[in-house]
């Protein structure tokens, strides 16, 4: 999983410069395709429609030429890459489909083969726009980190919908779009306000020329809880649910009703509780714990929000078109009503709540032993919060001085079960994490690291826990699934990572296995490359996505694995949940199971795809914050680690966690040379060198908030060591169970 894709394109967000006009890029796009007669294009049409690998001979023939003729240069084609010889002497071309992902400064990256990220130079774009699915044909490129492409084909525009600010001039309105991505637009409409962020859809025209029509203003850029707004409009997220699932939403009942109660398992005798972040209202998951002789019984109980969520409803057809909730830095998106995720689905203390349970029984090493499931009831005896928690854990039992006991055999089973994780080789890279304290008008005034305390690390492990088992049953019984997969690196991304960790005295032993990883992050623990190996180590990575079919999951080192514990928040999840009460109550029909098998495809690729979006969304809205809180620190002098480094330049994180970027050209006169490979880059008449990890002394030099852009620049002189920001305990998206080989990316 390349860091790009874990933290979001840091290029994409932070590269200064703007891209060409849209009427010169749509001219160009034109003049490049009749570059060498057209034969590029041609070539590749041969070889896609024609059936590949091809033997040159054919392949001349369909374009046609005669066999040999040196016009046809196939040798070149394979020297530079975009062509690759089979040992029959066949001849078959790079191909690839994702979707493009344009950076500030023009060029971009289709994101989603299997072979990484395709980087696409500005003059091969031919005309594709910022979220658009395309086709590539691409080559590896020896002096970078990845291939490098050229669309050959727009398979699907994507939204047409872009934020900016609306100008007027001799009677003609324009939107100036916020994203230097994204091109300017001629408008019409009425009741116009120069100066207000306005939403617009917007069309290219053949003249070069993008039209479109106001569909919303959003006001002045400066209001408050505008920059939050503008991240919505951006990524097309709803401010509200559709009037037909609102009115399906508040027929539900006030409460459980008795009927709703046949054919289920009592657990209201049973001590039960959940724990959240303070501030969570969307409680899908509670734990028990009891001890069984020398084994313990874990009981994960997930709020059943099938029940109430039934097919073929306009509550199913939102949530599925949502895939899950959004959590901004000020407020939910939430994928369900809050009728039902905060309300009749939500695990809230004392209320009597469905759920669907997994009992896992664990012996005293922490291995599971047994398993069973069942359709259940509780009420919760306790919310507790992970502060709360914590507190109690580290000797303040306070107002939990009752429940301390329980809380100290949970915790101490929860140790078990991550040691045994680790046994079977687990990658954890425990990062840290930053919130940001915002005032009433939603301005920060703060920046906290969250920590992973005791009651995350056990919510995390017991969730884990029952994701496994639920997989590993779905599995046995070949019923229809979502698995949550993680498949390993490529070679290519192992070789890179491989020659890295040699040079600083490593080994990494073929094949790369995950506990070789966890070995390998062992022995640089604590040691100055420490950084610099845990980072490249996780950009090697994949993300991690949905599929129908198990590939494993790689960074956890399971077999079987799959996200049962979140339906309030993740489709996915919901999906499972009626798989398995289907089986659970012998329901499942042969047309039910064969239709969820024919879902699955498509259910697993939207999800994948509606995480990503909610995963930069999120990232966007903490991205504007930050820029607000260094807006007024321009001169101010830090010292921070390098944590990326490109051929433009150095990305500097500061201790909260906030980075920016130093440019090549504020750094000292020089010739500097990128080596990908090594995560370097090298004044080569000075020999001053700058490796991601280094720390690094820096002054904001300036802040852009439109462009959501921080500017370093060396620090004329070191400044005292910057104090780390006060720590608040961790409250992860949605519960704290998500480890970080288990995060979206993976």
């Amino acid at each position: 999983m390349p860091k790009r894709n874990q933290r979001g394109d840091k290029r994409a967000l932070k590269r200064g410069g703007a891209p060409t006009g849209t009427a010169q890029r749509l001219r160009r796009a034109a003049d490049a395709r009749e570059r060498d007669g057209g034969f590029r294009q041609k070539l590749y049409d041969a070889l896609v429609e024609g059936g590949q690998p091809a033997a040159p001979g054919d392949l001349a023939r369909r374009l046609g030429g005669r066999p040999g003729g040196s016009e046809w240069g196939l040798e070149r084609w394979v020297e530079e890459g975009w062509l690759s010889a089979t040992p029959e002497g066949l001849v078959e071309l790079r191909r690839a489909i994702g979707e493009l992902r344009l950076t500030q400064r023009g060029f971009g990256f289709v994101v989603g083969p299997a072979d990484g990220d395709v980087f696409v130079p500005a003059r091969w774009l031919h005309g594709a726009f910022h979220g658009d699915q395309v086709e590539v044909w691409w080559r590896p490129r020896p002096d970078g980190p990845g291939p490098e492409g050229e669309v050959m084909k727009v398979l699907d525009q994507g939204p047409r919908r872009l934020v900016g600010r609306l100008a007027e001039s001799r009677g003609t309105w324009r939107v100036v779009p916020t994203d230097a991505r994204l091109p300017e637009v001629r408008v019409s409409g009425r009741d116009l306000s120069a100066g207000h962020l306005a939403v617009v859809e917007w069309t290219a025209g053949g003249d070069g020329v993008a039209r479109g029509r106001v569909v919303e203003q959003l006001g002045t850029a400066d209001g408050p809880g505008q920059d939050v707004r503008r991240v919505m409009a951006e990524h097309n997220l709803p401010a509200a649910f559709p009037a037909a699932v609102m009115v399906e939403a508040e027929a539900l009942p006030a409460g459980v009703r008795a009927e709703d109660l046949r054919g289920r398992e009592d657990l209201t005798g049973r001590l039960v509780v959940t724990i959240d972040g303070a501030d969570a209202k969307d409680l899908d998951d509670a734990i028990s714990v009891e001890r069984q002789g020398r084994r313990f019984e874990v009981g994960v109980h997930i709020a059943d929000v099938s029940h109430y969520v039934q097919e073929g409803t306009a509550l199913d057809a939102e949530a599925r078109r949502r895939g899950t909730s959004v959590y901004l830095v000020d407020r939910v998106i939430p994928m369900l009503p809050p009728a039902l995720s905060n309300g009749l689905a939500s695990l809230n203390a004392a209320q009597l709540r469905l759920t669907l349970s997994a009992f896992v029984t664990v012996a005293q090493d922490g291995a599971p032993v047994s398993v069973r499931f069942a359709r259940t009831y509780i009420r919760t005896r306790a919310r507790l919060t992970y502060e709360g928690v914590n507190r109690a854990l580290s000797g303040d039992g306070g107002d939990l001085a009752d429940l301390l006991p329980w809380l100290q055999q949970a915790e101490e089973l929860a140790r078990r079960l991550h040691a045994a994780r680790v046994r079977r080789g687990a990658v954890d890279f425990d990062l840290p994490e930053a919130k940001m304290v915002l005032d009433a008008d939603g301005r920060p005034t703060d920046v906290v690291l969250r920590e992973r305390g005791p009651a995350e690390r056990l919510i995390e492990e017991f969730m884990l826990l029952a994701n496994e088992a639920v997989a590993r049953q779905l599995g046995e019984l070949k019923l229809p699934a979502l698995y949550r997969v993680h498949e390993p690196p490529t070679e290519e991304k192992l070789t890179d990572l491989r020659t890295l960790v040699a040079a600083l005295g490593h080994r990494l032993p073929a094949p790369v296995t995950p506990m070789a990883l966890q070995r390998l992050l062992a022995r640089v623990e604590g040691k100055p490359e420490a950084r610099l190996v845990t980072e490249a180590t996780l950009r090697s990575m994949r993300q991690a996505r949905y599929a129908p079919t198990n590939l494993g999951h790689f960074g956890l080192a399971a077999d079987h694995y799959t996200h049962f514990t979140s339906p309030i928040r993740r489709y996915p999840d919901l999906f499972v949940h009626r798989v398995l009460k289907a089986w659970l109550a012998k329901s499942a029909r042969d047309a039910d199971l064969a239709r969820w098998r024919q879902e699955a495809d498509l259910v697993a690729e939207q999800s994948s795809e509606r995480e990503r979006a909610a995963m930069e969304a999120e990232r966007d809205s903490v991205a504007v914050k930050q820029v607000q809180f260094m807006a007024d620190k321009v001169g101010e002098q830090f010292v921070g680690l390098i944590s990326g480094v490109t051929n433009f330049g150095l990305f500097v994180e500061l201790p909260t966690l906030i980075e920016g970027l130093v440019r090549v050209d504020s750094l000292p006169p020089d010739r500097y040379e990128h080596d990908a490979v090594h995560h370097t880059l090298v004044g080569v008449g000075r020999g001053v060198r700058y490796r991601l990890g280094d720390p690094l002394a820096i002054m904001v030099a300036r802040v852009d908030q439109e462009a959501r852009r921080i500017d370093f620049a060396l620090a004329p002189e070191p400044p005292a060591p910057t104090p780390p920001p006060r720590s608040a305990r961790r409250r992860r998206r949605a519960k704290g169970t998500r480890p970080a080989a288990e995060s979206p990316a993976p």
